[in-house]
């Protein structure tokens, strides 16, 4: 079954936590929805995950800064959502060396490298990061990277 995709703006602090709930509420009219960031808006995903933990269903966050609350993200850890955090091999903004403090904070995150991808990993490997988002979304329980031939290599 297919589920909604809420697509946090890229931008810090899009509102107030009340406006990103009302906008929740109204993607969540469905049973579940699973919840996609980038950067500045990983806390906002990280905060709507904790707030409607009971129908969100997995979060993808895209070259994902780790939230200076670290309560944030301990608490995130303890809801136990599957989580890919997708980091590229060039990207100067949030170097990939990053993924290992994702990994160790949060368990249920799984990592992805996305070769010769900068910062904006959508617009220098588009076929490769919807490749692994379309997997990971499929089913996050048995995600498994790679599922065709080549879908992550350049």
């Amino acid at each position: 079954m297919s589920r909604p995709l809420l697509a946090l703006p890229a931008t810090a602090s899009w509102g107030a936590l009340g406006g990103r709930l009302a906008l929740v509420d109204r993607v969540a009219a469905t049973e579940s929805f699973d919840v996609l960031a980038r950067t500045e808006a990983v806390p906002d995903a990280l905060h709507t995950a904790l707030a409607r933990g009971e129908i969100v269903r997995a979060l993808v966050l895209a070259a994902p800064v780790l939230p200076e609350d670290t309560t944030l993200i301990e608490r995130f850890a303890a809801l136990a959502r599957p989580t890919l955090a997708l980091f590229g091999t060039h990207d100067a903004r949030v170097p990939p060396q990053s993924a290992r403090r994702w990994r160790a904070l949060v368990p249920s995150c799984h990592i992805v490298f996305l070769y010769d991808a900068g910062h904006d990993l959508a617009a220098d490997r588009p076929e490769a990061f919807a490749d692994a988002v379309t997997d990971f979304l499929a089913d996050p329980g048995t995600f498994l990277i790679n599922r065709r031939a080549g879908a992550l290599h350049p």
